[in-house]
């Protein structure tokens, strides 16, 4: 029987970031925005888990891309990663309603995501599914990232349900292989409506 549904933020919850940001880092420092784009690869993994900053981040980056003047200037390097917080802060009304009705609706709502300490400062009690989660797991407060099996069972442990009581979405097919893994019905994140006709096919057998 399934009592719990998780649900990723970035790309599920969030309006799907464009990358627009990286063109307007581009316009203040006059370093392409690939340059940019290249943190997510190379070291959002440490800033997910809160091992560094964005501003650290970014001078990491362009430090190793050959930009090391840039790089050294801190304040433009947090004007740099603010941007980057603000391009993930609107949400989906449509999957916010959803996620509430379904907790309304009496199953357990969860949210697990990959996500840094500054965004949480900023944006944490303006998200309406991050206040209203019966367990909230980021990364950086637990110095896991998806998709490490541990940051898995800590949200189930959060919310008391077995692997298999559990339905999570997710927009990355690397996260949901490593939830079916542990037993919980993973669905990869294709739209709200999709979402809605996987999750029906799961409760009609289970």
């Amino acid at each position: 029987m399934i009592k719990a549904v998780i649900f990723d933020y970035g790309n599920v919850i969030s309006i799907t970031n464009t990358g627009d940001c990286a063109e307007k880092m581009q316009e203040l420092t006059n370093v392409p925005a690939d340059i940019f784009r290249k943190a997510y690869s190379d070291f959002r993994f440490d800033f997910d888990r809160g091992l560094i900053s964005g501003a650290e981040m970014y001078s990491r980056t362009l430090k190793a891309n050959g930009y090391e003047n840039i790089a050294n200037n801190m304040t433009l390097m947090e004007e740099i990663a603010r941007l980057d917080l603000e391009s993930w802060r609107v949400f989906h009304l449509d999957v916010t309603n959803w996620g509430l009705l379904l907790q309304k609706a009496g199953f357990k709502l969860g949210i697990l995501s990959n996500m840094p300490h500054e965004f949480l400062d900023f944006y944490e009690k303006d998200i309406p599914l991050f206040t209203a989660a019966d367990c909230a797991i980021f990364s950086c407060r637990v110095h896991l990232i998806k998709p490490e099996p541990a940051i898995y069972k800590i949200i189930l442990e959060g919310l008391n349900v077995k692997p298999e009581e559990a339905v999570f979405f997710d927009d990355l097919s690397e996260n949901i292989e490593a939830a079916n893994k542990l037993g919980i019905h993973g669905i990869l994140w294709n739209g709200l409506n999709d979402a809605q006709k996987q999750f029906a096919n799961v409760l009609k057998n289970n």
